[in-house]
């Protein structure tokens, strides 16, 4: 199975300088190339640092004859309501919208930790107000064969992972992204503390992520997914257990 990931981390652009981006970056690299993220390898990671839209929009075309695409920004956003609320992003000479970010795989996880309020560029001027690698933990084996099955055990289609839900900020911190941060956290906790499970689904990670990030993170933001009739979801965690 070939797999990609892509992290775009904007921590300095037109809204105002974030000091997440940069260690959500850091995080999400040891996570993944971990033996709990999948053991990805460093070459099927590009990470793109306050990219333009056009770098952004190669790094996507690069991402083709791909099983399984990952995307994740990390920066200021926004909703536009004269686009039927489509979320955008922002990068170095502008804004992105999601569907931007869509590759040609047939798997897609899309994972967004932005700020959602609503914004509506035709009726009005604006201002746009918008740790250490897992790696360590004890394996003997390497992930990636039983990422790749799970992968391809689940359906066809887009999941999109949004650190917030619509009309709500996102809060950002030097521990990076409060919902990235949780995420990878929740993650880390199964892998050592579980004994039985193989696998976190994305879905998983999510639910426990919520009430994590409540415990470490002074917010009202409700991260949320898109709705999906799936059977099965991809997988962000997976470990081998002998039971």
């Amino acid at each position: 199975m070939k797999r990609k990931a892509l992290i775009i981390f904007c921590d300095n652009t037109e809204s105002g300088f974030l000091s997440g981006p940069s260690v959500d970056n850091t995080n999400l690299r040891n996570y993944l190339t971990s033996y709990c993220g999948g053991d990805w390898y460093d070459k099927e990671i590009e990470s793109l640092h306050n990219p333009t839209i056009q770098k952004v929009r190669n790094a996507i075309n690069l991402m083709t004859n791909t099983d399984y695409s990952f995307v994740v920004f990390s920066g200021h956003g926004w909703i536009n309501t004269d686009e039927d609320n489509t979320q955008y992003l922002e990068v170095a000479d502008g804004d992105i919208s999601i569907n931007e970010l869509i590759t040609d795989a047939d798997r897609q996880t899309i994972l967004i930790d932005a700020c959602r309020g609503f914004l509506s560029p035709l009726m009005e001027s604006f201002e746009k107000g918008l740790s250490g690698a897992v790696r360590t933990y004890s394996s003997t084996t390497s992930t990636r064969t039983l990422f790749n099955s799970l992968v391809l055990k689940a359906e066809e289609g887009i999941s999109v992972m949004y650190s917030a839900s619509e009309n709500e900020s996102s809060v950002d911190s030097k521990k990076g992204g409060a919902y990235i941060y949780s995420v990878i956290a929740v993650c880390r906790n199964w892998f050592i503390n579980n004994k039985t499970a193989n696998y976190l689904t994305i879905k998983n990670a999510h639910d426990l992520a919520i009430p994590f990030m409540k415990t470490k993170f002074i917010t009202k933001q409700k991260p949320v997914m898109t709705t999906e009739k799936r059977m099965r979801y991809f997988p962000f965690a997976v470990k081998f257990n002998q039971s």
